[in-house]
């Protein structure tokens, strides 16, 4: 027996780092899963790794900034499955640079990501999520919505959005059978890792040092394993919490 047996997950930027994560460790538990991603070779990949882990899964190409993609990944995951039970949003884009460098461009690119494309997954599926009850919202931020972190403003403005709106928002659904929790990672080894980090371990231990009291960066896996918990019965009276799952790294000053 999985702890997410019969459910129905859809889960945004599966195509790599903690949306891959998720995706397929919600496999592994049991729940069928729908992979949203822009990268269709990414998504793809996932698939792959449900399937070869026994899970069960399919691929629907996604942009979270293009309303219509929404629309047809809601159509898919019903005509694949018949139903949703469980909203994760986990796409998101960091533009890292100094906030007098940051372009019209950068932040139209992180709001219609990061902010809009969440917002708009949620009123897309809350319908049908409302409709099955017992239901549940699980929105990925980030500590940089907690904890200032240079260079990466828009980024943390945004995700500071999504995590007071997906508080807010248990006054309105959870009397209709919808809970709504948030995650707020720490400094994970994703692709958003720039690649200096990615390939030194002197520098991921002196980044270690400097943030995070763990000793080593967190994986996919890590933030996976707390939000298999946030989607299961486990958790049926977790609504309109902030978890943070960061070794530490909030507390460093």
């Amino acid at each position: 027996m999985g702890r997410l047996d019969g459910k129905i997950a859809v889960v945004t930027g599966a195509g790599s780092g903690i949306g891959r994560g998720i995706a397929v460790m919600f496999a592994k538990e049991g729940a069928k899963v729908v992979c949203a991603s822009r990268g269709i070779p990414a998504g793809e990949e996932t698939v792959r790794l449900i399937k070869e882990a026994g899970g069960e899964g399919i691929f629907v190409s996604t942009d979270v900034s293009d309303k219509e993609a929404i629309k047809n990944l809601h159509r898919a995951a019903l005509e694949a499955y018949g139903n949703v039970t469980t909203l994760v949003n986990s796409a998101g884009v960091l533009v890292h640079k100094p906030f007098l460098e940051h372009t019209d461009e950068d932040i139209e690119r992180i709001y219609e990501t990061n902010f809009r494309g969440y917002v708009w997954t949620m009123q897309e599926f809350m319908p049908t999520l409302i409709k099955h009850g017992h239901s549940s919202i699980l929105n990925i931020a980030s500590i940089s919505a907690k904890k200032p972190e240079s260079n990466a403003y828009m980024y943390g403005a945004m995700k500071a959005g999504i995590d007071i709106m997906t508080r807010n928002l248990i006054r309105e659904f959870s009397s209709q059978g919808v809970r709504l929790n948030v995650i707020c990672p720490g400094p994970v080894n994703t692709n958003m890792t720039p690649e200096n980090v990615k390939n030194s371990p002197e520098i991921q231990a002196e980044m270690c040092r400097e943030i995070c009291p763990v000793g080593r960066l967190g994986e996919p896996e890590d933030i996976a394993y707390g939000a298999v918990w946030l989607c299961s019965d486990e958790a049926d009276w977790v609504n309109g919490s902030q978890i943070v799952i960061d070794g530490g790294a909030c507390m460093m000053g």
